[in-house]
């Protein structure tokens, strides 16, 4: 393997229950009260618009979806400026032992749904950003995950064959991407990610600790 790829919520900052709550709310200020935290956590891993295309769809929302994606994005932020970014338990380990990698020739990237914005925060606050060959967002991507985009793009990227990247993930879509781009998936049961699909993944942990880069990286 030659690649570590990071999904971003869920994975190294702890934001899935903001979006959650966000979602939820501007649903609520349109009349729509009968939405379920399931229903919402089906959409973790995919784009704000794809979401929003749905939503629209199925509950014949007034606004075009990009207007929804436009006023989550602003109350999302402001939140997660407020509150500010809390890592996952043990990535920020983790981040470090995949940077020493880079030694030996590994390179390491986060592929994430959210804009590219929040990806810089989110780095910035956590003190990451020179810990990463790159970045990539898949909200300026046609296709969000489940489709692979972001994964081929993140791997054309760093000049990496698909096939040579390890990716971890906590969510069913994040997963289903991993895999459609032909590269190896560890499904992470994050604490706020709600129930998960993550059977499609090679491996499942419940720890940070628990991955193992002496598998993949020698």
């Amino acid at each position: 393997m030659k690649a570590f790829i990071y999904d971003m919520d869920g994975v190294i900052v702890d934001s899935e229950p903001v979006h959650l709550r966000v979602e939820k709310h501007i649903l609520e200020t349109q009349g729509i009260h009968d939405v379920t935290w399931e229903e919402l956590e089906a959409y973790q891993g995919s784009s704000d618009l794809n979401m929003w295309q749905d939503m629209a769809q199925k509950y014949h929302l007034k606004e075009a979806p990009e207007k929804y994606v436009k006023a989550k994005n602003y109350i999302f932020d402001r939140t997660m400026h407020e509150e500010g970014a809390t890592p996952i338990a043990g990535v920020l380990t983790l981040i470090g032992r995949t940077h020493a990698l880079r030694a030996q020739g590994v390179k390491t990237a986060i592929a994430s749904s959210s804009e590219r914005s929040f990806i810089e925060f989110v780095m910035a606050s956590l003190g990451i950003a020179d810990k990463f060959d790159t970045y990539e967002s898949g909200a300026e991507l046609p296709q969000s995950k489940p489709d692979p985009a972001i994964y081929l793009k993140t791997a054309a990227t760093l000049l990496v064959d698909p096939r040579d990247c390890v990716v971890l993930e906590d969510t069913e879509n994040g997963a289903r991407a991993a895999k459609a781009a032909g590269m190896y998936c560890i499904g992470f049961v994050s604490p706020h990610s709600g129930k998960q699909d993550l059977s499609m993944a090679d491996e499942v942990v419940d720890d940070m600790a628990d991955v193992d880069l002496a598998k993949f990286f020698v």
